[in-house]
């Protein structure tokens, strides 16, 4: 089977450099698929998910802007930043993202760098929400039981 060589860097570290048989990442104008054999591209990388498919199980990574670098049978992302969703932490990302509406929302009296830098942090905590919100339960995970919920006013 055909492989790319795959890395993705961010200031503080290399997040990946192996072997993958597929890497969708997201673009100003919408996500890209680079699978062997690809064209040659250089283009941004926009706050989102990252899909890998590495060893033929699927991995996904919230990335900020960047660089994108495909060669034939490479990609190579250099990223502001990026978390496996394993890393992240949903209580950590909702203050996070609470702090950069706060700032959009008095930015916008102030001046256009302050209100810049707020949106792409706000681009930014939701791709990490995003991220968190897909992955599985984990499986001792304390469930809900039913009869302790209040009955729904508004059945479908």
């Amino acid at each position: 089977m055909n492989t790319l060589k795959f890395e993705l860097i961010t200031p503080e570290r290399v997040l990946y450099r192996q072997e993958a048989e597929k890497v969708t990442l997201p673009t100003a104008n919408g996500e890209i698929t680079v699978l062997p054999g690809h064209i040659g591209l250089v283009t941004a990388l926009v706050p989102g998910i990252a899909k890998l498919t590495i060893n033929g199980k699927p991995e996904e990574v919230a990335v900020s802007g960047g660089f994108i670098q495909v060669g034939k049978d490479s990609v190579r992302v250099l990223a502001d930043t990026a978390e496996r969703g394993e890393d992240l932490d949903i209580g950590v990302i909702e203050e996070a993202r609470k702090r950069a509406e706060k700032v959009m929302k008095e930015a916008v009296r102030l001046d256009d760098n302050q209100f810049a830098a707020a949106v792409a942090a706000m681009e930014r905590e939701m791709a990490r929400y995003k991220l968190v919100r897909r992955r599985p339960a984990p499986r001792n995970a304390p469930t809900v039981d039913k009869a302790s919920l209040p009955q729904d006013e508004n059945p479908v």
